[in-house]
C-alpha cells in the first residue's frame, strides 16, 4: 500500500478518534438546558471542535481522492453533499444520508459559533445540538469504516 494512502487512513482515523473525545466530553456535561454560562461555553466548544475534526477528515479525502475541495463560499455546504455521493470510477460515497444530515446540523452550529460574537448560548439547543453529536457518531464510524476498507481495497490494487 502506497504511504500517501496509509497516511490518508491514519489521519481520518485520528480525526474520528478527535470527534469521539469531543462527544465523550459533551456526554460527561450536565444537564444543558439548565446549565450555566461556563458549562455552555464549555458544550459549545467541544461541538465546535467536533464537527471540524470531521471536516478536517472529509477535505483530507477531497483533496487526496476527489481532486480538490468544492469552491465556492458555501464549499462547506457542498464538502458535504460531495461526500455522500458516490463518484463513478473514483470512490463510493463517503457519508450515510442519514449522517449527512446530522452533520449539516453541527455544521450550522459551527457556523453560528464562529460568527457570533456576542451571544448567550441557548442550553435547550445545544441539549439537542449534544444529541444530535451522540447521534451522528456510530453512524459515522460506521460510514468511515465502510470508507477505510474502501481506501484499503484501493491501496492494494
Amino acid at each position: 500500500m502506497s504511504p500517501s494512502m496509509q497516511r490518508l487512513r491514519a489521519e481520518i482515523a485520528s480525526d474520528l478518534q478527535i470527534f469521539a473525545s469531543r462527544v465523550d466530553v459533551l456526554t460527561s456535561l450536565p444537564c444543558l438546558s439548565d446549565a450555566g454560562r461556563p458549562t455552555l461555553a464549555e458544550a459549545a466548544v467541544a461541538l465546535h471542535h467536533a464537527y471540524g475534526a470531521i471536516e478536517s477528515a472529509l477535505s483530507r479525502i477531497a483533496r487526496a481522492i476527489d481532486d480538490g475541495l468544492p469552491e465556492g463560499s458555501d464549499w462547506h455546504q457542498a464538502l458535504l453533499h460531495t461526500m455522500s455521493l458516490a463518484i463513478d470510477k473514483v470512490r463510493p460515497a463517503v457519508l450515510g444520508v442519514e449522517t449527512r444530515t446530522l452533520l449539516q446540523r453541527l455544521l450550522g452550529f459551527r457556523h453560528f459559533f464562529r460568527h457570533a460574537y456576542a451571544i448567550d448560548l441557548d442550553g435547550t439547543r445545544l441539549e439537542d445540538l449534544r444529541t444530535c453529536a451522540r447521534a451522528v457518531l456510530p453512524l459515522l464510524s460506521e460510514d468511515l469504516k465502510r470508507f477505510d476498507e474502501f481506501l484499503s481495497d484501493v491501496g492494494r490494487e
